[in-house]
């Protein structure tokens, strides 16, 4: 849970007042700073800080990606800096080595930023955070260091025979054992890797195709996707998404190829029937399963704990299905579980995680987890599967899935639950699924990898005896 006391202000900005307008780069500095303190999506932190010490509407997306940029190649950032630097990187301020990593990577993988306003808006940075002259000069130095060095500092991080791979050593200990080490390189390296766009098409309100011809007219660079029938991929966008032809009359919304493929674990909808979007969050799966039930006539209904996702679920609804009342339950599962007398011919259970299979697309995941995190979420799920299960009909189908790669989340929860539970049994997924995703099945589990254009996630369907 997120602390609702506001962070208090690190010591070496206290001179700065909350008006003044900072950089992209102290933001994104300023930012990474504060993670590696709080346990907190980068996200969150970053939105604090901007509404600290605002930044120029058009610089805030360079703070993002740099930001972004800086958490999936830390371990390479690091590896050039100790290079540069005579002392142990541990023994640099906060700040300062937050300063490095974001000149550093600038200079060494943004090709579009100058190396001069790198290192001269990295010195800047310093200079508005009032630390003392000789830092300014410390930062120039090692920063312009690292152009004269730039092929070497390359050649370094860039081994094929021995890659560096961005993650935390506990995390690569376990994908190897799990995975093997040739896949758990894969994995890494794919995460290091910025996110395809992916956006998943309102079936209610227009085909692919038809969306597809009018970006086409738009001069939109669009593909579909290999495997979801209502996918997407933007290879070339970096705007924002609400400028695109058709986001306002919610012709579509961005959705990752895996989390639209998840729902139709839940087929065949029943005609008429009732269906549960039983972690729903802002919506996005609950809209792919309105679009499944659709022709079936029946109805969804969804339950979300959390008050900011809560109103982003309102707002998705009214632009995506302003055709609909959803019914949103706005408090626990385990509360609409004791609340709700009806039953639901299909559930969908999207439980909370630890993440690891999307942290190619939120790379602070991968530094925020801690090994013993995995049983906690353990326990949250398999509560929240019981309440689930308790909601459903006869013969019903209730799909569970997270976005992790770990056991403790995935198949040890779905192994404890029926042993507990006699009347429920797990059912092969293989039907529901197109046949291009026949590499994504494991022991009758929808278990993708991490790749190209899909993050890694897990699915398993139980149905429950008449």
């Amino acid at each position: 849970m997120l602390p609702s006391t506001p962070l208090p202000f690190p010591e070496h900005i206290s001179a700065l007042t909350s008006t003044q307008l900072t950089s992209a780069r102290f933001a994104a500095i300023e930012t990474l700073v504060r993670l590696e303190k709080e346990r907190i999506p980068v996200g969150v932190l970053f939105e604090k800080v901007l509404r600290e010490y605002p930044v120029q509407q058009k610089d805030r997306q360079l703070a993002n990606n740099i930001i972004h940029g800086v958490l999936r190649s830390r371990k390479s950032l690091d590896r050039m800096l100790q290079q540069l630097c005579r002392q142990p990187l541990k023994k640099l301020k906060p700040f300062i080595h937050q300063t490095l990593r974001v000149g550093l990577f600038q200079i060494m993988y943004l090709d579009r930023i100058p190396d001069s306003a790198a290192v001269n808006e990295s010195v800047k940075a310093v200079q508005t955070a009032r630390l003392p002259k000789r830092l300014h000069g410390f930062v120039n130095g090692v920063l312009r260091n690292s152009i004269r060095q730039r092929d070497a500092l390359q050649k370094l991080v860039n081994n094929p025979a021995k890659p560096i791979l961005n993650h935390p050593e506990w995390l690569i200990k376990r994908w190897k054992t799990r995975f093997g080490s040739e896949k758990t390189v894969q994995i890494c390296l794919q995460n290091s890797r910025q996110a395809v766009l992916a956006l998943q098409v309102n079936s209610c309100r227009i085909t692919r195709e038809e969306l597809l011809a009018m970006w086409t007219d738009c001069d939109v660079e669009a593909k579909t996707c290999l495997h979801s029938d209502t996918g997407i991929i933007l290879p070339a966008f970096h705007g924002q998404i609400s400028t695109l032809p058709g986001f306002a009359e919610g012709l579509f919304q961005v959705q990752d190829q895996g989390a639209q493929l998840l729902p139709l674990l839940l087929l065949p909808i029943t005609g008429e029937g009732r269906y549960l979007d039983a972690c729903a969050g802002s919506g996005g799966k609950t809209s792919v399963l309105i679009q499944l039930c659709d022709a079936a006539r029946a109805t969804v209904s969804a339950v979300e704990p959390e008050a900011g996702r809560c109103r982003r679920f309102a707002e998705n609804m009214k632009r995506l299905h302003p055709q609909l009342d959803v019914p949103l339950f706005e408090g626990r599962l385990q509360d609409f579980s004791k609340a709700n007398s009806d039953l639901f011919q299909g559930i969908l259970l999207d439980a909370p995680c630890s993440g690891t299979g999307v942290t190619g697309r939120h790379p602070d995941i991968r530094w925020n987890r801690r090994q013993e995190d995995l049983q906690k979420y353990q326990q949250t799920q398999l509560e929240l599967l019981r309440s689930a299960a308790a909601l459903l009909a006869p013969e019903g189908v209730l799909v569970y899935a997270t976005c992790s790669l770990e056991e403790e989340e995935d198949e040890q929860v779905i192994e404890t639950f029926l042993a507990e539970n006699p009347d429920f049994s797990l059912e092969q997924c293989r039907s529901q699924l197109p046949e291009s995703c026949g590499d994504f099945l494991q022991n009758d589990f929808f278990a993708p990898l991490p790749h190209t254009e899909m993050d890694g996630f897990f699915g398993a369907r139980l149905r429950k005896s008449a």
